[in-house]
């Protein structure tokens, strides 16, 4: 009887033994394990609390960045709208012509005195037509001329002297068909009396709505040398 007994006491005493080791090792491993997991969870949650009050402000600019947007579009549309837009003008009728003015055709027209133009650099004077040298024929003054140089042979001479010309105005209020009609010396002054006539403009003749030609115009045209 004592035989059997003492070997189950040292079995379960060594069954004890074990089981206390073993719990050890497993309390032992599992405590920094617990330790980390839990210190994994505290840092996650302050991740996700620090990472919401971050982006909280920039939703917030950006939802202040497109209202300030839509405003400043409602702005210029409604400055837009309040724009005026520019009224067309109508064409002006043509004007009629008085009584008075159609008696004082048949009247002689007075003459109009010559206005020298004297030019400092090219040493040039234009005289403007004498309307009573050509009688019914009323002549047109020239919106836009230009003025004739100076011959170089003509200065080398120190000539002087004057070109009459007759020319019409057509629908366009340009000088058409020029002619020469007396010029002093010949074949000095012509040529740039002619080319500076072509350049000119005069305001168009407008009969019952229609521009017209207007024949038999003529001009006189000075050259002197300033002093």
């Amino acid at each position: 009887m004592a035989v059997v007994s003492a070997p189950t006491k040292a079995s379960f005493s060594a069954f004890q033994t074990g089981f206390f080791q073993t719990s050890i090792f497993r309390l032992v491993l599992a405590l920094p394990i617990s330790m980390f997991v839990a210190l994994g969870l505290f840092t996650f949650m302050a991740w996700m609390v620090d990472n919401g009050h971050q982006r909280s402000p920039e939703q917030s600019q950006s939802l202040a960045f497109d209202m300030v947007m839509v405003e400043q579009e409602q702005d210029a549309q409604r400055r837009h709208r309040t724009m005026p837009e520019k009224p067309e003008t109508p064409e002006p009728p043509p004007e009629a012509v008085p009584k008075s003015a159609q008696s004082a055709a048949s009247t002689p027209t007075p003459s109009m005195p010559n206005l020298g133009l004297d030019t400092a650099v090219t040493g040039l004077s234009i005289n403007l037509p004498t309307f009573s040298d050509f009688g019914a024929n009323q002549q047109a003054m020239p919106l836009y001329r230009v003025e004739p140089r100076y011959p170089a042979r003509a200065m080398k001479q120190k000539a002087e002297g004057y070109v009459v010309l007759s020319f019409t105005i057509d629908p366009q209020g340009r000088p058409i068909s020029i002619d020469v009609l007396d010029a002093k010396p010949r074949r000095l002054f012509e040529k740039e009396a002619v080319r500076a006539l072509r350049k000119w403009k005069y305001q168009p003749k407008v009969v019952d709505g229609k521009s017209i030609a207007q024949v038999g115009q003529t001009v006189r045209l000075e050259f002197k040398i300033s002093q």
